[in-house]
Order: C-alpha cells, then structure tokens, then sequence
C-alpha cells in the first residue's frame, strides 16, 4: 500500500493551480483513483489544519469524516503506547534520526505497518533514509509506473 503525505493532499483539495506541481500531483492522484492508500492520523489532521482556515469548521469536520469513511484511504494509527514515558522513548529514538515531533510520528507509523510499500511525498528529503519505508515524490512514483 502507498501511504500519502499530507502536502499531496494540500495541493489537491486547495487546487493550488499556480503551484509548479500541481499537473503532476494530480496525475498522480487520479493514476491511484480506485486504490487503496494510506493516510497516517497525524498526515490526516495536518491536512485537516491546512485546509480548515479556507474551508471553515464545518468543512473541515466534513472533510476529516469523509476520510474516516472512505472506502479508498485507510488511516493508520501508531501502535498503543501504554505511558508517556513509554512513548518518549519510542519517540526519542526518531528525534535522534533528525526528524521534527510530527514527522517522527509519521515514521513511528510507517515503521509499524507493514503494509506500507512507499511513502508518497513532495518533502521526500525529510524522510528519506529515516524511516523503513521507501520515500518518493509523485513525480518519481509516476516515472517508476509508466
């Protein structure tokens, strides 16, 4: 399974047209129309806090729920942390790789679902190298799928 940064997401559901990569973002969302994909909790609500300034509360509600709902998009969650110390010193280990808080999450995640092939992202310099899962732009993604 492709797992999606939430910065391939922005650019959709904002149709940011003036950005450089918009053609290439959205052919790479609709060569993946149909399938499933993953979305970390923490990529979804970053998403969520992104778009909710231009959507409104209630849209953003929408939003967040029609994911949930999804047949297509499976969000994946990291797996339970008995404590905060116990999370800490999961965590630590990430920080220690160079990652910021949110991106470590989203390592955490990767790490641990196994069914994450690749992760989909324009920020692939962030992770690459620092999570077990293979990091690729869409525009790499869709040169490798010709």
């Amino acid at each position: 399974m492709l797992v999606i940064d939430p910065d391939v997401l922005v650019i959709h559901h904002l149709s940011l047209v003036e950005d450089e990569r918009y053609a290439e973002n959205e052919a790479f969302l609709k060569k993946l129309r149909g399938t499933i994909k993953g979305l970390t909790i923490f990529g979804l609500l970053d998403l969520i806090g992104v778009v909710a300034p231009r959507i409104g509360e209630k849209g953003a509600r929408e939003l967040y729920i029609s994911y949930l709902k999804s047949k297509e998009h499976i969000i994946l969650f990291p797996e339970y942390q008995d404590s905060w110390e116990s999370h800490i010193d999961t965590i630590i280990e990430y920080l220690a790789r160079g990652l910021s808080y949110k991106n470590a999450l989203i390592a955490l995640v990767l790490d641990s679902t196994p069914e994450a092939e690749a992760y989909i992202t324009w920020r692939k310099k962030t992770l690459e190298n620092k999570t077990t899962v293979k990091v690729l732009t869409p525009s790499e993604y869709l040169k490798i799928t010709k």
